[in-house]
């Protein structure tokens, strides 16, 4: 399946105050996982960059999530932040270079267990589901699979990919996984592309330069 795809800072801000979030939120959890790996030295273990920036970047995540009415949960030994009235829980993820331009999707850089997989599963029942549903498919991506229906909960991942001095980071719903590594996407809200002069620039200027004017944003899928 062919995953709808956001660039356009206008709409990728509209549609992560629709899930709960805004861009400056989910940057300072990158800021934190890309300051958190950027510490390590190669006197470090050979895994300290990418365990350092996954504990960093989860702990920020949760004390942003938290401040919001958020809970923290651990179902699965994965460090979820979870609006739980919504249906939906997030967590951190380091990608590869596939994050944050057009083409398959990030794959995440170490292999997953089975907790991931039931996750991007359930992603995929809930979504696939209710494909034969008109008043589904007119919205696409539901804000919460129907608010308060029980048993509905759907996985969201901050991916983010650093190398060097460059960086690309997104917020993806993944709905499929093969052989422990995210294989297809549903959603992908991308915050910093590649070639972006900073981190989630063109997003800041977005937030700081609203002129109040409310945008109609068509969603169709490809």
């Amino acid at each position: 399946m062919t995953a709808i795809f956001r660039t356009n800072p206008i709409e990728v801000r509209n549609r992560l105050e629709q899930l709960g979030w805004t861009p400056d939120e989910l940057l300072e959890v990158v800021d934190a996982m890309v300051g958190a790996r950027n510490g390590c030295t190669d006197n470090d273990p050979a895994s300290a960059p990418g365990w350092m920036s996954w504990k960093d970047g989860s702990r920020r995540f949760r004390e942003i999530g938290r401040s919001k009415g958020y809970a923290k949960d651990d179902a699965d030994q994965i460090p979820w932040v979870v609006d739980v009235e919504n249906g939906r829980r997030f967590a951190v993820s380091n990608t590869d270079d596939g994050t944050g331009v057009k083409g398959p999707g990030p794959q995440n850089r170490s292999r997953k267990g089975p907790a991931t997989d039931r996750a991007v599963s359930e992603n995929q029942g809930s979504f696939f589901d209710r494909f034969d549903d008109p008043e589904f498919l007119k919205k696409v991506i539901p804000l919460s699979m129907k608010r308060g229906q029980p048993g509905i909960i759907i996985s969201w991942y901050l991916c983010v990919y650093c190398e060097g001095d460059e960086v690309r980071a997104e917020l993806s719903c993944p709905v499929g996984a093969d052989g422990g590594f995210f294989s297809d996407f549903m959603e992908r809200l991308v915050l910093i592309g590649d070639g972006d002069d900073g981190p989630g620039e063109e997003l800041r200027k977005s937030d700081d330069g609203d002129d109040g004017t409310e945008f109609d944003i068509p969603v169709s899928r490809k």
